[in-house]
């Protein structure tokens, strides 16, 4: 039976797929400062808000005609009494000066000081009777702006107090109370919700940035430690499967000729398996991190007979460069070993990466040079120690696999990069290949 193809999706529409991007257009462009942003709309709103009042709101008394004729009980004779004829309205410079009040608004988060200070000085020179409810708002918020966007203290608190002095005799307001009260009540009112606001803003910024910058240095972390596990893989991996495959292949030539000669390539080939087992378990274990009993973490859980040690064994180091070296010329490489000065304890770290650099290039020299005679030679100096692994070449000439990728040499460069040191590799002049390692040591 021929399955059913599966339902064609349905095109999404248009405006639909459009919609969610204008609106985060929108919300950027409002949450933009500047003139050119939010507060620009902003202050185009009290601006033509400011001048809508100035022009149509003002109430005129116009009078035609003559003055009516005062009868009883009046006794003021009508020659001594005036008539209003109207407000005349606010002149173009006073609607100008409103509109600079309302402007400034564009540059409250850009300029709070600059933009509060113009405000103040252009409502000192405006007439009390014509500020209006918009260029009242505006003044309030040049002043909620200066609290919130200076972030010194001193220079916003001195800003504000000296500006509302000069409010306060501009507009003392003695009919409601002591003179000054209410433009004291509410550019304090303003200074208080705007630094509490600014505070509050400034914190959770500096948690934002420092979320940010612990994110990013745990991408980091994580990067360097996959690398490091990529190199810890490589460097068992690669090294006890080619000795595996190597012994493997010896057995399966000798089987029949040879038996005791197969049946000890095979007792090496498991060897080398459980090892490799166990240094794999014992990566898996640290990334796990579990403790719980029958968890991978718990050693109880491992079964029985399946490794040469415990599954938590410690990483192999320099003490164990022999056995390293005795697995290799069982596979088939004439290996020497040689220690040059005397001998030391090693941090564990250095300790690590010197075994790992012996145990590549020897595993370089098994696959790509099989019966090389190679020379592995440890020197010991009081600032350093330094790692040669040199090899003949092929015992016939030939090389039986093609050259890798290199990234064993690479990891290994990474590694000793890691302690201050460096590495070489290449082609001797007289045939064969050699890689030579420095590793800086503190002093004791």
């Amino acid at each position: 039976m021929t399955p059913a193809a599966p339902p064609t999706p349905k095109p999404t529409p248009r405006l639909r797929s459009a919609l969610p991007a204008g609106l985060g257009r929108v919300v950027a462009l409002l949450r933009r400062p500047g003139p050119l942003g939010g507060d620009g709309l902003l202050a185009l709103g009290l601006a033509i808000a400011s001048a809508a009042t100035l022009v149509y709101g003002l109430p005129t008394d116009d009078v035609d005609g003559p003055p009516p004729e005062l009868k009883a009980p009046y006794s003021i004779p009508p020659e001594h009494v005036q008539f209003s004829q109207g407000d005349p309205g606010p002149s173009a410079w006073t609607v100008v000066v409103c509109l600079l009040v309302a402007a400034a608004v564009a540059w409250r988060r850009t300029q709070p000081v600059m933009a509060f200070v113009g405000q103040v000085v252009a409502t000192l020179a405006v007439d009390q009777d014509y500020m209006e409810i918009p260029g009242i708002l505006a003044l309030a918020l040049g002043a909620y702006s200066l609290a919130a966007h200076v972030p010194r203290l001193a220079v916003a608190s001195g800003v504000s107090a000296a500006a509302t002095l000069a409010l306060m005799a501009k507009f003392p307001d003695e009919d409601n109370g002591p003179p000054g009260l209410l433009v004291f009540v509410v550019m304090g009112a303003m200074f208080v919700v705007g630094r509490t606001i600014g505070t509050w803003r400034s914190r959770a910024g500096a948690f934002h940035r420092r979320a940010l910058r612990a994110e990013r240095e745990r991408e980091v972390a994580v990067t360097h430690e996959r690398a490091r596990i990529a190199r810890e893989l490589h460097d068992v991996v690669s090294h006890n499967v080619s000795v595996m495959v190597i012994q493997s292949g010896a057995a399966r030539m000798v089987l029949r000729s040879d038996p005791d000669a197969a049946t000890e390539a095979l007792r090496a080939v498991e060897a080398s398996g459980r090892e490799t087992m166990a240094e794999l378990r014992q990566m898996l274990d640290v990334l796990t991190a579990q403790g719980a009993p029958g968890t991978p973490g718990d050693p109880a859980a491992a079964p029985d007979g399946d490794a040469l040690g415990p599954p938590l064994a410690p990483q192999p180091d320099l003490t164990r460069l022999p056995v390293l070296v005795d697995r290799v010329r069982t596979a088939g490489l004439d290996v020497r070993l040689h220690t040059e000065g005397e001998a030391r304890p090693l941090p564990p770290g250095i300790e690590l990466t010197a075994y790992r650099v012996v145990q590549e290039a020897l595993t370089n020299a098994l696959k790509y040079a099989p019966g090389a005679r190679t020379e592995v030679t440890l020197t010991y100096r009081p600032d350093a120690m330094r790692i040669e692994v040199a090899d003949d070449g092929p015992a016939d000439g030939r090389r039986p696999e093609p050259l890798g990728a290199g990234r064993g040499l690479l990891g290994l460069t990474q590694r000793l990069a890691l302690h201050g040191g460096g590495l070489r590799a290449g082609h001797r002049p007289t045939g064969g290949y050699r890689v030579q390692a420095s590793i800086p040591v503190p002093a004791p």
